[in-house]
């Protein structure tokens, strides 16, 4: 699908559950808020590909039991050194060390069903364009569009699993990984105006997303939401002092929501719930840092949380206690 028809399809999507920019759907909008953003969504076109043989499997949605909060909750101040409290960080995530790498010069797609890309130093962007694919163990430096690309409109079955890889964008306006049909475990992800851009069947876990680039024209946003189900973000650490948000969600899209025992700090709000209406959105043990403001974002905590089915546990890193309603 060439950049012109994802836009469109993404745009059209988008436009039905968000009032006021049907005028946007030539660009294609990506709903985020206090300000409303234009976001480009687009897949990369005319890429070599990296093909492997693997069997197709239908995801299941990832919605869970209530889970607990990991032991770190007992202990203050982990800002400086997440992963000396059990939260993710540097030491924790991306490739691991004394992995060799290979070098693959220039933009990758992978067409193949069951596909395993692994031990890569990728020098470009990745599309996903066929089910069940692996990328692990692997550096991405991506300015393009997306760092990895796994597009509803591109195919079906999603069961892309993204595990111990860096992805860097190198300080431009581009997102980690969107937004559809994976499974993301142990990412660090930096550089980039967005961590993730996310949609359909998505679980993050035990992530590091931080160091986003804002730039002239972004807003940046540790995990945005359109307007999706069956998502989890659980322990991560997402870390955005200047930027919008950790974890923006849709205003009336989402359901089958979990947000879990994650790091947050920075932006306006730390986190954005849905401000008019969602389903089974809830937020549970969450730990939330003062580190770049007093309020946690610049305005707080968080906006519209009082609205979700279920918020409860979330505490100030530096005190242990409750964040307040």
């Amino acid at each position: 699908m060439d950049e012109v028809t994802v836009r469109a399809v993404r745009g059209v999507r988008v436009a039905a559950v968000a009032a006021g920019v049907v005028a946007a759907i030539a660009v294609v909008t990506f709903l985020v808020w206090p300000d409303q953003q234009v976001q480009p969504i687009a897949a990369p076109t005319a890429f070599p590909t990296a093909t492997a043989d693997g069997a197709v499997a239908t995801p299941t949605p990832q919605q869970s039991s209530t889970p607990t909060p990991s032991p770190s909750a007992k202990r203050k101040g982990c800002a400086a050194e997440p992963s000396a409290c059990g939260y993710p960080d540097s030491t924790t995530t991306g490739v691991p060390a004394g992995t060799a790498l290979t070098v693959v010069s220039g933009d990758l797609t992978i067409t193949k069903k069951g596909a395993v890309v692994s031990g890569k130093d990728i020098r470009g962007c990745v599309l996903v364009k066929a089910p069940n694919v692996t990328i692990r163990k692997s550096k991405i430096t991506c300015t393009s569009y997306y760092g990895i690309g796994s597009f509803a409109e591109e195919y079906a079955g999603g069961g892309l699993l993204v595990e111990d890889v860096e992805i860097d964008c190198k300080n431009h306006n581009t997102t980690g990984i969107g937004y559809y049909g994976a499974k993301v475990r142990r990412a660090n992800i930096h550089g980039c105006e967005n961590g993730f851009d996310i949609d359909d069947t998505m679980t993050i876990e035990d992530s590091y997303i931080h160091d986003l680039y804002e730039g002239a024209t972004g807003h940046s946003d540790g995990a945005q939401f359109a307007g999706g189900a069956h998502i989890v973000l659980r322990h991560n650490t997402i870390f955005n002092p200047g930027g919008t948000s950790a974890i923006i969600s849709h205003p009336t899209g989402n359901s089958d929501v979990l947000i879990t025992d994650n790091f947050l700090a920075g932006g306006a709000y730390t986190l954005y719930c849905p401000r008019e209406k969602s389903t089974a959105f809830r937020v549970i043990g969450n730990r939330f840092g003062r580190q770049f403001s007093a309020k946690g974002g610049a305005y707080g905590a968080w906006d519209s949380c009082g609205k979700i089915a279920e918020r409860r546990g979330n505490f100030w890193d530096d005190t242990l206690k409750a964040v307040a309603s």
